[in-house]
């Protein structure tokens, strides 16, 4: 295999991964609702949902902190393929703001 290939086929990963990231973290979201939603029409009381809300709740963070390193490799991989000339150019929107706060510091939600 060339390194050209090998890029192409690690690029469409990357991408393919992050598609599905995204799938996972919206579907946490609609999660999320459903189960507020249910408590709210079932009339159960709020404390007996908390925990099913914030393990939920968890799972998300723990999604965005993935997608959040998958996009770090995404630019260390990119610049290695500029390195060694391979020609796959991702679009600029596609870096991650580093200076942005990173999710190592914050609490997870317990209830």
């Amino acid at each position: 295999m060339t390194p050209t290939v090998a890029g192409m086929r690690i690029a469409r990963s990357v991408t393919a991964f992050e598609t599905e990231l995204d799938n996972l973290l919206a579907k946490s979201g609609q999660l999320l609702a459903e189960v507020a939603h249910a408590r709210a029409a079932t009339g159960v009381e709020a404390h007996t949902m908390q925990q099913p809300l914030a393990r939920v709740a968890n799972v998300q963070r723990a999604l965005v902190g993935a997608r959040s390193e998958l996009m770090r490799a995404h630019r260390d991989l990119s610049n290695l393929a500029q390195k060694m000339d391979l020609g796959v150019i991702c679009p600029e929107a596609a870096k991650l703001n580093d200076s942005a706060p990173h999710l190592d510091g914050v609490a997870a939600i317990t209830a």
